[in-house]
């Protein structure tokens, strides 16, 4: 979340900043070194007790932004406009609202005129002032003298005994207030309701911006795509599909139903049915599934089929290849045009290390075959049904048997006239 609150900032133009932490909370301290500068705040009394941790020098250096670090769904044009809002006026201080009457957060009091008066939080409201739908977002930019000085007026006379950061506006004149439309951006995470809510928003504006580029998405309630992940023009995403961390798809595929992807690089015109993906790479033309799992190192080439229940990890598999379903293949290079029959599966660990496979172009391997690397299958060779490969097997072979054993060579097939 903090994270997310800094890349708006970042792409607001601010160019240092401050992260104001708890000391219990050295995790995110850790996450956050050589990204923000860290202070922390030792004892919890309030946001402006909070502000008051950042050495005074460093307010008075310009104009100040304060964001709350549980927004995650800020965008950096609103910091912009909230900052160029401050900057063209002039103020002393400038604020974003949002009008929700539903959030129990602080109230922002107008006068008949409709200039600021006061921000009083909920707890602190009488009826009246409670029934105002103008709601304090959390987002300022101060003159940072003005602010200094306020600050060092601040007190903890209010039903929580803390140091309020928007009791500071009672010093400061004049005030900007700029509104934001999209209410989404004022959600605080306090609780895991809140956090499900501003995922969900956060889902949704990641969907619509793919729909408007040109993706088809299916059911958006049944679709998660992470917002780093980058999906090409005419890709049909179906219900049930996660798209997630560095994953790139291409144009012109279909993905799902049922599909689960992250940090993966699936080429233009591909396949991908009920199936599980992690670091793997699809190139174009490529199917796997239903229920295909393919991990890291996974490299398919152009047009290659996976069948259903396929396992692949750290293999390579060349352009046209076919691999039937209820096969495994591990640590494995495949070359073109190759036919793995069902049930095949690449014995690769032996106990202590894994060991290599290497399948020669236009291979046929026979259903429920077993490949005890380190083994090579030559090029055009081929393993009978149920063969127990432990030894290599010559171009143009036929291996049979338990332990295989090459019996002929593969008669060349002739072209039907």
């Amino acid at each position: 979340m903090v994270e997310r609150v800094m890349d708006a900032c970042a792409a607001a133009g601010v160019t240092r900043l401050i992260a104001v932490l708890s000391p219990a909370q050295p995790d995110v301290a850790r996450h956050l070194e050589g990204r923000c500068e860290i202070v922390f705040q030792h004892q919890q009394r309030g946001t402006g007790h909070a502000v008051m941790q950042v050495p005074d020098v460093l307010l008075q250096e310009g104009d100040v932004l304060v964001v709350n670090g549980d927004q995650p769904l800020l965008r950096g044009e609103t910091v912009s406009r909230l900052v160029g809002r401050h900057r063209e006026t002039g103020a002393a201080a400038t604020l974003a609202t949002v009008r929700d009457a539903g959030r129990p957060d602080g109230r922002v009091i107008r006068g008949a005129d409709g200039s600021f008066l006061k921000i009083v939080e909920h707890r602190d409201a009488t009826p009246e002032e409670r029934a105002c739908d103008e709601i304090n977002v959390g987002l300022y930019c101060f003159r940072g003298a003005d602010l200094s000085l306020a600050l060092s007026r601040l007190t903890s006379s209010n039903a929580q005994g803390e140091y309020y950061l928007t009791d500071v506006f009672n010093d400061l004149r004049p005030v900007e207030v700029v509104t934001i439309e999209d209410r989404t951006e004022a959600l605080g995470i306090n609780d895991r309701v809140q956090l499900a809510q501003a995922e969900a928003a956060l889902r949704g504006r990641v969907l619509e911006r793919l729909m408007r580029e040109g993706v088809t998405v299916v059911d958006p309630a049944t679709t998660y795509v992470e917002p780093q992940v980058r999906v090409g023009a005419d890709t049909v995403l179906e219900p049930m599909t996660m798209l997630r961390g560095e994953t790139v798809v291409g144009d012109g595929c279909r993905i799902g139903p049922g599909a689960d992807i992250a940090d993966s690089v699936i080429g233009d015109g591909v396949t991908i049915t009920h199936s599980h993906l992690r670091g793997a790479r699809m190139a174009e033309g490529s199917d796997c599934g239903p229920f295909a799992k393919l991990r890291a190192g996974a490299d398919i080439g152009p047009g290659v089929h996976i069948g259903s229940f396929g396992e692949i990890v750290r293999s390579r598999l060349g352009r046209g290849t076919k691999m039937g379903h209820f096969s495994y293949l591990g640590d494995a290079t495949v070359g073109e045009d190759v036919n793995i029959g069902a049930g095949t599966i690449s014995a690769n660990f032996d106990g202590r290390d894994k060991n290599p496979t290497v399948i020669g172009r236009g291979a046929f391997i026979g259903c429920d075959s077993v490949l005890i690397a380190p083994v090579t299958i030559g090029e055009g060779a081929a393993t009978g049904a149920g063969a127990i490969v432990n030894h290599d097997v010559p171009p143009g072979s036929l291996a049979v048997g338990m332990p295989a054993r090459a019996i002929r060579r593969r008669r060349a097939e002739t072209p039907a006239e």
